[in-house]
C-alpha cells in the first residue's frame, strides 16, 4: 500500500526548524527527500510502519514528491492510521506558516 505526497521545500524547512530544531536543511535531490522524510517519520514515531519510496525533487517549482509505503508485516489498518498522523503533522506546520 502506498500514498503519494507533494510538499513544497519551504514546508519541509518549516518542519525542520519549528519542530525538529534544525537551523538548516538541504533538499536538492531524491536522496535528500528520502532522508528528510525518514527523519520526520522517526521524529513522529512512524518509522516502524512507513517507509518513503519513489522520492524525487523538482528544482523548477521547489517541490518534493514521494510516496509512503507500508512496511512488510505491518497491519493494513495501521497504514491508514499512520498516513493520517503524518498528514495531520504536516498540516499543522503548514497552517502555522500561513
Amino acid at each position: 500500500m502506498k500514498h503519494s505526497f507533494k510538499l513544497r521545500k519551504s514546508l519541509l524547512k518549516n518542519i525542520y526548524t519549528e519542530r525538529l530544531g534544525f537551523s538548516n536543511i538541504t533538499v536538492e535531490n531524491k536522496k535528500d527527500v528520502e532522508n528528510t522524510i525518514n527523519t520526520i517519520l522517526n521524529f513522529i514515531g512512524l518509522e516502524t510502519s512507513l517507509i518513503p519510496v519513489n522520492c524525487s525533487y523538482n528544482f523548477i517549482n521547489s517541490t518534493a514528491y514521494f510516496q509512503l509505503e507500508l512496511r512488510n508485516g505491518v497491519n493494513k489498518l495501521e497504514f491508514f492510521e499512520s498516513i493520517k498522523k503524518f498528514e495531520e503533522y504536516v498540516e499543522v506546520i503548514d497552517a502555522q506558516a500561513v
